[in-house]
């Protein structure tokens, strides 16, 4: 049986080759001559196979294996990378990808798919054989000739920790057979000088074999081109030097132990030994077989003993260790408060020791936390790469030409967000395509080029992750969407809407303006449960569009969805806190000018800036007293370039707090990101700001109407 940790590591380092695969047939297909690319997509399909072979998943290493042939032709340049060869690849990319992400490794629930990934295989290769056939008789008729054997002497001299790269010496040699025939082979021992000081895991061995082969020197050296960088290799061709090395008074074996090579024991130990190279080819099954356990035993052992600077760890622990620390914020929280409750009693230099000591454990927290965290943030460029695929598909099912541009690969963001930003992204893509890039043909009546470009763009601001996802296509018909509304009844005939709110209307569900329904659909269709997605993970949403230049999705995200520092403030008897990030300043109210405009609600003169000017008990409807702009405190917000002032009654403190999902029990409440537990022990709600402004929106009616700037 194979190991079970070693098929969860040949899991996960697949899951990288994959990504590193996808990656390159996408860049390749865009540079089919990129030597470097087809070398980099070639080493990665031969890691899945070599891994698959490895742990005994014998439907993988066939697929892997019948794509790397592939692979290797385009690499020889005996075949170009036609969109045939790209099809092929892809389709086998993705059933790898399948029967990994699916745990179906046997290939049990997918014996159909790669049924007919493996005749679609065997018909490309019958056609290329055909198309040999026909090239040799095309061809000007010469005498037949036989391709002249060379005559190599290969040295090898691997490096002791040989093992520890997950590389096994022994298939080498049996490629190596496979490429022509051994005359013979010698091992050097010389190493082996004391058993007592034997390391298990390391190689001690070196070899020198001399190799008949039809194949160039080139094709011999490809067999180990993923060791020789880091190993002796030396592969030379003696085929005008074979009386030196085959023939007078001396053999081989003397020749090798003259210049150094072996010594006199190892030569009388191999010949003792020898076999004829049918006898080797009789016995290669058995020597794999018997070599399979010792495979397993020695990747065992090395997983044990190997020192390594990187670690994997699953994502469940990490997030248990994060909740703990969570826990642990709260526990301190309280403890502060209880002990701070007592430092009146306390002389003052055991006052300002207890202070100090609560900072530096504040300190140590905080740096723990910021450590977990940034072990669980992974960057998004894995998720930006997979819609680089959807994007070849669905250009192609649409007869449309686009180019993808991405920046910011690098930006990191909280694992558990990526997750769900996933489907959403892919989503606002296909839409990009579907609906806003217009065919070669229409984009050139309009004067722009035959191909369209979406950007997928990523940076951090303020605190918070940006993603960007634009097009430069046909923009947003605003009286198309209107219409639309309109006509379902979601908009009255007559209402005034802005242009934001009237682009919001394409987040109503099932609200869209496509003329044909496709299985990609139209914008809008799908975009209410993107809303619903971002908002799921504390998000915001925002459109911006212009008739024929193009559309532009920007979503803002948490950096994390665990952990958060705020504001604590006080709004009658309730605490609520918010987010750091979203505060310009703070300002006394009994000291502003604010003043009603008529239509347009209270406004705050600050600093010669006019501001909408909200209260927070009434906008949260948590009462009904008379408004007094002379008391307590204005909260300076912002939400992009637009800000707002709400007014609180005091200001308790700076806080970091952990994040308590309130939507299972109460459902989505507008102007909610969330809920913690303060140190007292009570409950505070967490102010979700972006939401904020959309709730001021909705209550221009309540007598407390805003300016146009919102």
């Amino acid at each position: 049986m194979t190991d079970e940790s070693l098929v969860q590591t040949f899991i996960e380092e697949t899951e990288e080759n994959l990504e590193v695969l996808e990656t390159g047939l996408l860049e390749l297909e865009k540079k089919p001559q990129n030597q470097e690319l087809i070398d980099e997509v070639f080493r990665a399909m031969h890691s899945i196979k070599g891994g698959a072979g490895l742990v005994g998943l014998t439907k993988i290493s066939d697929i892997s294996h019948y794509l790397e042939n592939i692979l290797e032709e385009v690499r020889q340049a005996n075949i170009k990378a036609t969109e045939e060869v790209f099809t092929l690849l892809f389709s086998g990319t993705d059933l790898l990808r399948q029967m990994v992400q699916n745990n179906d490794l046997r290939g049990e629930n997918l014996a159909a798919e790669i049924e007919d990934l493996k005749s679609a295989l065997q018909l490309y290769h019958g056609k290329l054989e055909d198309q040999e056939i026909q090239s040799t008789e095309t061809s000007s008729v010469q005498p037949e000739q036989s391709a002249e054997k060379r005559y190599y002497k290969v040295d090898l001299e691997f490096r002791k920790d040989i093992f520890e790269t997950g590389t096994d010496p022994l298939m080498l040699l049996l490629e190596l057979n496979e490429c022509g025939n051994i005359l013979e082979s010698y091992v050097n021992a010389t190493d082996l000088d004391c058993l007592y000081e034997l390391d298990p895991h390391k190689l001690y061995i070196a070899w020198t074999v001399f190799l008949e082969s039809e194949q160039d020197i080139e094709d011999i050296e490809d067999i180990f081109i993923f060791v020789k960088e880091d190993n002796n290799i030396n592969i030379t061709d003696i085929s005008d030097e074979l009386d030196h090395w085959f023939s007078g008074d001396k053999k081989t074996g003397e020749l090798l132990v003259e210049r150094g090579l072996i010594s006199p024991g190892d030569v009388e130990k191999v010949l003792a030994k020898q076999k004829k190279i049918g006898e080797l080819l009789a016995e290669q099954g058995k020597v794999f077989d018997g070599q399979v356990d010792k495979i397993v035993d020695i990747q065992k052992n090395f997983r044990k003993s190997k020192k390594t600077k990187t670690v994997r760890v699953e994502t469940s622990i990490l997030e248990g260790v994060l909740n703990d620390i969570a826990e642990l914020l709260i526990a301190q929280s309280r403890v502060k408060d209880l002990t701070l409750d007592l430092t009146n009693k306390m002389d003052r230099s055991l006052q300002a020791e207890l202070i100090n000591s609560f900072q530096e454990v504040d300190k140590i927290i905080r740096q723990v936390q910021e450590e977990i965290l940034s072990a669980s943030m992974i960057p998004i460029g894995g998720t930006f790469t997979r819609v680089q695929r959807i994007v070849r598909d669905i250009a192609k099912e649409r007869d449309k030409e686009v180019e993808l541009i991405i920046k910011g690969k690098d930006t990191e963001l909280d694992r558990r967000i990526i997750e769900q930003l996933a489907d959403p992204l892919k989503h606002l893509v296909r839409n990009a395509i579907d609906h806003g890039i217009e065919t070669p043909a229409k984009r050139k009546e309009l004067g722009k080029p035959s191909k369209g470009t979406i950007k997928l763009n990523a940076f951090h601001q303020e605190g918070n992750i940006v993603i960007e996802i634009s097009d430069d296509g046909q923009g947003i018909d605003e009286e198309a969407v209107l219409n639309k509304a309109i006509e379902r009844g979601v908009v009255e005939v007559g209402q005034d809407l802005s242009e934001a709110e009237i682009k919001n209307l394409l987040f109503k569900p099932g609200f869209s303006t496509a003329k044909e329904v496709t299985d990609v659909s139209g914008r809008g269709v799908g975009l209410d449960v993107v809303m619903n997605n971002i908002k799921s993970i504390r998000g915001d949403i925002k459109i911006f569009s212009e008739k024929n230049e193009g559309t532009k999705f920007q979503i803002k995200l948490p950096l994390t969805l665990a952990i958060i520092d705020g504001i604590i403030i006080r709004v009658e008897e309730e605490r609520l806190l918010i987010p750091l990030t979203s505060i310009i300043e703070f300002v006394d109210a009994r000291k502003q000018d604010i003043k009603q405009v008529e239509g347009q609600g209270l406004i705050v003169n600050l600093r010669d800036k006019y501001i909408p000017y909200f209260t927070l008990y009434r906008l949260l409807k948590m009462g009904d007293r008379p408004i007094k702009t002379d008391e307590g405190i204005l909260i300076i917000l912002k939400d992009g370039q637009k800000n707002i002032a709400l007014q609180a009654d005091e200001i308790i403190g700076q806080e970091q707090v952990v994040i308590k999902n309130v939507k299972k029990n109460m459902g989505q409440a507008e102007g909610i990101a969330g809920a913690t537990i303060l140190g007292d022990g009570e409950v505070a709600l967490i102010l979700d700001v972006s939401s904020l402004f959309r709730l001021i929106r909705k209550r221009l009616d309540d007598g407390q109407g805003l300016t146009n700037q919102l």
